[in-house]
């Protein structure tokens, strides 16, 4: 039988897992440039800075401050993640492990809303590498997209997830297998 672990090593076993993921992405992509980190307060202040849009959710405009709290305090095994380009802030993603780390999810994912970042076109690559990591480090046999936006299934299908139409559990989503 397994060991349980205490709150602080278990704490720390899931910041290990994030760090390794944000060490090892922009390198696997071969992005030089990129970095990712956890979502800070220097990361919620660079997104408040994007240029204004319409976007409303679920096509991004989310409130990211609540949204990252909320993960934090409410998932004890969520993954948030910055996509930073040097100093310019290109995309944010929140997701989390299953009860058993059966499969990752991600919930939600935005990159920036100016026309011309240096990350444009690689922002849901990037965070879809650095939610499958996360799930595969933990074990998961499957990464899940949450409520696709529409528009955005038939990029998802081409790297290898399939559509699951919503059930009484589970609202439309994308699924891969790890």
């Amino acid at each position: 039988m397994a060991q349980l672990l205490t709150r602080e090593e278990f704490k720390q076993k899931y910041n290990q897992y994030r760090q390794d993921v944000y060490d090892l992405v922009p390198a696997r992509l071969g992005i030089p440039g990129a970095k990712l980190t956890p979502i800070t307060g220097r990361a919620l202040m660079a997104q408040k800075k994007w240029p204004s849009n319409d976007r409303v959710p679920p096509n991004g405009g989310w409130d990211w401050n609540i949204w990252t709290q909320y993960f934090k305090q409410r998932h004890k095994k969520y993954f948030d993640v910055a996509l930073w380009y040097e100093n310019e802030l290109c995309g944010l993603a929140l997701g989390r492990l299953s009860r058993k780390n059966v499969n990752v999810k991600l919930e939600l994912v935005e990159g920036s809303t100016d026309k011309v970042h240096p990350l444009k076109g690689q922002v849901a690559l990037t965070m879809l590498t650095a939610i499958e990591a996360f799930g595969a480090i933990a074990g998961a046999e499957e990464s899940l997209i949450i409520d696709p936006v529409p528009g955005a299934i038939p990029a998802y299908q081409r790297i290898g997830y399939s559509l699951r139409q919503a059930s009484k559990h589970f609202p439309v989503h994308l699924v891969k297998r790890l």
